[in-house]
């Protein structure tokens, strides 16, 4: 009997244990999960909001300084896009603005094909690949510490947009 109940009191210890390790998700990942609704409930990425999304979370000493000051209404504007040629224009935009510096070493190896494939990008899915790729080259840290809970719902809609 008190075998059984010292096993029981180890289980619910680890159960309260383990119930306080459990995180909210964060506004920013709210954010993302908004953004794929459709008015039907149905869970449908925007294009638009997932680039963003990335672009809000990306700190501002990675920008040029002209990005800077133009980042609020390049944000605001491309939250509403939601077809491959307007998402690919402000993908490239995104790319444009940011600083080299900003970039991991491998970016350089796929630059070229980048811009070539954002460049003929004719559809929705594309496009969603290459702002992962894009996303994956940034250096760390140069991603606002809130990305790292915001990152997963973002990778998430941009799956869905990626099938």
């Amino acid at each position: 009997m008190k075998r059984a109940f010292i096993f029981l009191l180890v289980i619910i210890c680890c159960y309260v244990i383990q119930a306080q390790n459990i995180k909210l998700p964060s506004t920013d990942t709210r954010k993302v999960e908004q953004a794929v609704k459709t008015e039907t409930g149905a869970t449908q990425a925007s294009i638009g909001s997932i680039i963003g999304q990335l672009t809000s979370n990306i700190s501002d000493e990675a920008f040029t300084d002209s990005f800077k000051k133009n980042k609020g209404d390049f944000i605001s504007k491309t939250n509403g896009v939601k077809d491959a040629a307007g998402a690919s224009s402000a993908l490239q935009s995104l790319e444009a603005g940011l600083l080299p510096t900003a970039m991991d070493a491998g970016w350089g190896s796929v630059k070229s094909k980048w811009i070539k494939d954002a460049k003929t990008a004719s559809t929705v899915k594309t496009v969603a690949g290459l702002a992962g790729t894009l996303e994956s080259n940034v250096s760390d840290k140069y991603f606002k510490g809130t990305w790292a809970t915001a990152r997963p719902a973002w990778q998430a809609a941009l799956s869905t947009l990626s099938r």
